[in-house]
């Protein structure tokens, strides 16, 4: 080194190419969030379990419970119990080339709300290998006819 010149020297950074990138990060992100559209499924989850309910001490009948199952083949199984008997009502909505029936799955639901009208709300499960959307769409569907739903394992 020579004797004159020292490791001291001033520094210029230089924050413009920075600022030009935020910049447009930014403007890319108000622009494609203005393309979002976030729905929200009001739904809980359901505590399933085998054992039978604690009796009501004013020996009341339990009341029914109805649990739907949308399976990888587009069927969907109802299934409706409890009362004094506990009797299990199986029901099974049929696919249509594939594609799983609503219009008939409403129908049926519709049904059950008018044999059991103290039926107010659903559990909904599905088989592992069904997908994703498909269950939306049959929970959007049971939300028509139920006023709670519920999803379960």
């Amino acid at each position: 080194m020579s004797a004159g010149s020292s490791g001291d020297g001033d520094v210029e950074l230089n924050l413009a190419p920075i600022i030009d990138c935020f910049t447009v990060l930014i403007t890319y992100l108000l622009v494609t969030a203005s393309f979002l559209s976030l729905a929200a499924l009001d739904v809980g989850v359901s505590a399933t379990g085998t054992g039978a309910p604690p009796p009501s001490p004013d020996n009341t009948p339990p009341p029914m419970v109805m649990s739907l199952e949308a399976l990888a083949n587009g069927d969907v199984k109802i299934n409706v119990r409890g009362g004094v008997s506990g009797r299990e009502y199986p029901y099974v909505i049929a696919a249509l080339s594939g594609q799983r029936d609503e219009d008939k799955l409403l129908a049926k639901l519709e049904e059950i709300k008018k044999k059991w009208p103290t039926i107010t709300e659903a559990s909904v499960s599905a088989e592992p290998t069904v997908i994703y959307k498909d269950v939306v769409k049959v929970i959007k569907k049971i939300q028509e006819a139920m006023p709670k739903v519920m999803i379960s394992s």
